[in-house]
């Protein structure tokens, strides 16, 4: 799990999550995004959890097809910043807070539908505080994802990984144990940046690598552009899952 220090590090430079660099994106598998907002639309009226919640933007994309909403996360800034989101956006029954998503502290039952998006997963608890026929919905980042680029640099987030057990599947066992009827849908995507300095800028941003250093870094990060320079541009090759989970019947 990614540390919350970084996200914390991010939100005080930039007032949550930044805009992020120009890039293409061709999605063959479809939007892995889109996909999660789609679901979350389908089981939307009741009240909704959103754990690693960040800056808040996606959880008020989707805030108005449920009556109550609360967002949690460990970093302080980050709920800082999603708090300011919401009072520009107006949504009144939206609430931040710094919470740990292992241990949320709601009653049992207590919530319709939980969403990590590229955030914990932790099914026990999950499982706790879902009402009756409650879901989860869990945006997360496969073992492939952006390999060639932590391979040039030899480390980065889940480095290795490709070598065990895809991730989805490892969560769909852990949220099966836990008790519930899961779904899993994978997502490959291709992202081409137009200028090396907008995928140095994104290296920045996001916990690949939590501690990306454009001196120290350089000769990695110019061997990965040999590499993956082409006509369309530089290449990230991605790859995300979807975890659709059901507390079981009985």
């Amino acid at each position: 799990m990614t540390n919350p220090a970084f996200y914390s590090k991010v939100a005080a430079r930039f007032g949550g999550y930044p805009d992020w660099p120009p890039r293409d994106t061709r999605y063959p598998d479809g939007d892995p995004e889109v996909y999660v907002d789609t679901m979350l639309a389908a089981l939307g009226g009741g009240s909704l959890l959103d754990v690693g919640c960040a800056d808040g933007r996606n959880l008020l994309a989707v805030a108005d097809r449920f009556r109550r909403v609360r967002g949690i996360d460990l970093s302080p800034e980050m709920v800082a910043a999603a708090r300011r989101n919401q009072r520009e956006s107006g949504l009144d029954h939206v609430d931040f807070e710094v919470g740990d998503a292992s241990a949320t502290g709601l009653p049992d039952g207590s919530v319709d539908v939980l969403c990590s998006r590229r955030g914990p997963l932790f099914p026990a608890e999950f499982h706790r505080v879902l009402a009756p026929q409650g879901a989860v919905v869990h945006l997360g980042i496969g073992e492939q994802d952006v390999r060639a680029l932590k391979e040039a640099f030899g480390r980065g987030q889940n480095y290795g990984g490709w070598h065990e057990a895809p991730l989805a599947d490892q969560g769909r066992a852990r949220l099966t144990a836990a008790g519930f009827d899961v779904e899993q849908r994978s997502f490959r995507f291709d992202e081409y940046f137009h200028h090396p300095d907008d995928l140095r800028g994104f290296l920045g941003k996001v916990p690949i690598f939590e501690d990306f250093d454009p001196v120290a870094d350089r000769p990695a990060f110019e061997s990965y552009l040999a590499r993956a320079t082409g006509e369309r541009g530089i290449h990230l090759a991605r790859h995300w899952f979807v975890l659709i989970a059901r507390k079981s019947a009985a």
